[in-house]
């Protein structure tokens, strides 16, 4: 028999390499993250025009078996930056993922004024690996 398509025998071995690895997985919540720090607009020493604004964005997974609860989050520093929680989380109720589920935590720069700014997000959970999560913020404000 002679395949018409040269991609079906890359999808079967693809689909075959796929499977559920939840038996490697702690039993305990554990809080996987895709960045250590958020900066908006910093490459090659660019910036954020004044009265413009950018975003960034937290990938949040739960690497473990049991749930993870999202009990708070919080952005400080300068009002330049805001926080948008993830879709579903009310103040003062965790947010619970499961297993591999994820969420999004976005943060928006928008300067009032030219110069640099330093902030952080904070993420407390019951993640066996990082309860109380610290992210640095770093940004630039230029003028037009």
């Amino acid at each position: 028999m002679r395949l018409k398509t040269l991609w079906l025998p890359i999808i079967l071995i693809a689909a075959a390499g796929c499977g559920n690895d939840d038996e490697n997985l702690p039993n305990s919540p554990q809080l996987v993250i895709d960045r250590n720090a958020m900066q908006f607009d910093t490459e090659y020493n660019s910036g954020t025009y004044v009265g413009r604004s950018t975003y960034n964005t937290l990938y949040i997974r739960n690497g473990g078996l049991q749930t993870l609860e999202i009990t708070d989050i919080a952005v400080s520093g300068p009002s330049e930056f805001k926080l948008t929680p993830p879709e579903g989380w009310v103040a003062g109720q965790p947010l619970k993922l499961e297993t591999n589920a994820k969420t999004f935590i976005q943060v928006t720069f928008s300067p009032k004024k030219a110069g640099d700014f330093t902030g952080k997000l904070t993420v407390q959970s019951n993640a066996a690996n990082t309860p109380s999560l610290e992210i640095p913020l770093t940004a630039k404000g230029i003028n037009p």
